[in-house]
């Protein structure tokens, strides 16, 4: 399922999402047409307005927990689902066409030139995935120097980082958008060894086409209204390891057109690039540019973190602002962050 073919979808459809949300239980919906807004409550005998949803943007807010995200966190929470359960739940709920929401343009032929064709219009969705099963051999198998670099074993084990014997690397899965394996990357357990060999893949993917974290981190994106872009995948752990889980990682300091359109889907109202030290201020406005909202529908804030001084990210450390630590990275966000 496409995640941004279903959000635009459901923009343009209050009665599609009004009946999401009597599928899920909720009570008293009224929908206020001027606004194009519903009103809510949370159960059967509570309070009728406690939530707010717009219908546009798909954002709530719950006035009675101050719970807030959107339309897809809201059925992740509500029915306990991962992010492309839920949108199968939508798509079952609707009795939409799945295919329809699969595929982003029609093709006149067959065979190979169909092949070709959904390769260039939806790169991600033609990477090979594989079973699950094939990380077995690795897990189970948490790391010292990813704890030393911040990344705390609790951590480790959510995002299912292991050891392979055999190349000496610590393991990272890598998945699709639709949260299915596609990759694995090998880092040499070596804090000392060249950049140029810390990095090899045991099982290789387009990591363009990805986005670390994009299911997991799915809901507390949503509900902190914040989205944190590192370079690396380790980034992202980094950040949960302090209780950040607002990160994903576009495993490399340039956003590709794939990752620029599900991170517009996100529709977050502040995305921050925390990228290596080193990279030219001009290169992350760039980037951070890509990423900017400013319609009729949405407008958010797109910054960068730069520390311009070096106060804390140390001329030629190449270090990621995600390194420094709780007290660090805070510090960064708080003063170091150039707003577009």
């Amino acid at each position: 399922m496409d995640a941004v073919r279903l959000t635009e979808y459901l923009s343009r459809n209050a009665d599609a999402v009004i009946q999401l949300l009597e599928e899920l239980g909720f009570d008293r919906i009224i929908h206020n047409r001027a606004q194009n807004k519903v009103r809510f409550a949370r159960e059967e005998g509570r309070n009728p307005s406690s939530v707010s949803l717009n219908l546009e943007t798909l954002f709530y807010k719950c006035f009675s927990t101050n719970e807030r995200g959107n339309i897809f966190s809201l059925i992740m929470l509500r029915r306990n689902l991962t992010f492309p359960m839920a949108l199968d739940f939508v798509a079952s709920k609707l009795g939409l066409d799945k295919s329809e929401f699969s595929s982003k343009i029609e093709i006149p032929f067959g065979g190979e030139l169909k092949n070709i064709s959904r390769r260039i219009a939806e790169p991600e969705r033609t990477m090979p995935v594989y079973d699950e099963s094939i990380l077995e051999p690795y897990l189970n198998r948490c790391n010292l120097m990813f704890l030393r670099d911040g990344i705390s074993f609790e951590v480790q084990e959510k995002f299912k980082v292991g050891y392979d014997y055999e190349t000496n690397r610590i393991t990272i899965p890598i998945y699709t958008l639709e949260d299915k394996l596609c990759g694995i990357m090998g880092r040499l357990n070596d804090a000392d060894c060249p950049k140029e060999d810390r990095y090899l893949p045991l099982i290789p993917c387009s990591r363009s086409l990805t986005l670390y974290g994009y299911s997991a981190n799915y809901i507390s994106i949503q509900r902190e209204g914040l989205c944190i872009i590192t370079e690396a995948e380790k980034g992202v752990m980094q950040l949960a390891s302090i209780n950040r889980h607002t990160g994903l990682s576009t495993c490399g300091c340039s956003i590709s057109d794939v990752q620029r359109r599900y991170l517009k889907c996100l529709r977050t109202p502040r995305i921050i690039l925390s990228y290596d030290e080193g990279l030219a201020e001009h290169n992350m406005r760039e980037e951070a540019k890509k990423l900017i909202e400013d319609n009729a529908l949405m407008k958010n804030q797109v910054g960068y973190i730069y520390d311009r001084q070096n106060v804390i990210l140390k001329s030629g450390s190449k270090n990621s602002p995600t390194d420094m630590g709780k007290a660090g990275f805070d510090e960064l966000l708080k003063n170091h962050v150039v707003w577009l």
